[in-house]
């Protein structure tokens, strides 16, 4: 039995949904070991400014990412997620082009087809004339 990791039950929607909470899980416990490891560093070693403006970074790109996280989870909830509109949009335009050409070169085809039409129609007139 999977125990934590079993999202056999959920639906296509819902995974997306289940990960990310996932990740955002895992973000705020990164968080919370960083500031744990900056706090231990900041009392064994007062003097070590270098090592704690690397933590600070670390810290802000984490929340950033956390930021990021939480609002797509929001965005996906409400059911306005941005990432498929933007490949859908892409889809439809290439869908366009594609329509476009095809269309240009069945026009060339019943061009072609309707000179060959008159010259097959004038060649029977032409046969009916001579006899």
């Amino acid at each position: 039995m999977y125990i934590g990791t079993d999202f056999g039950a959920t639906k296509d929607e819902d995974w997306e949904e289940v990960r990310m909470k996932r990740e955002l899980a895992d973000l705020e416990k990164q968080i919370a070991d960083a500031e744990e490891s900056a706090e231990k560093r900041r009392n064994r070693d007062r003097h070590g400014a270098a090592g704690a403006s690397k933590i600070a970074l670390v810290k802000r790109e984490l929340e950033q990412m956390l930021d990021y996280k939480r609002k797509e989870l929001r965005s996906l909830e409400e059911g306005s997620g941005s990432i498929e509109t933007g490949k859908s949009l892409k889809a439809v335009r290439d869908d366009l082009d594609m329509i476009k050409e095809q269309v240009d070169a069945l026009e060339q085809h019943l061009r072609r087809r309707e000179e060959v039409l008159r010259n097959v129609l004038s060649e029977v007139e032409a046969e009916k004339a001579t006899r």
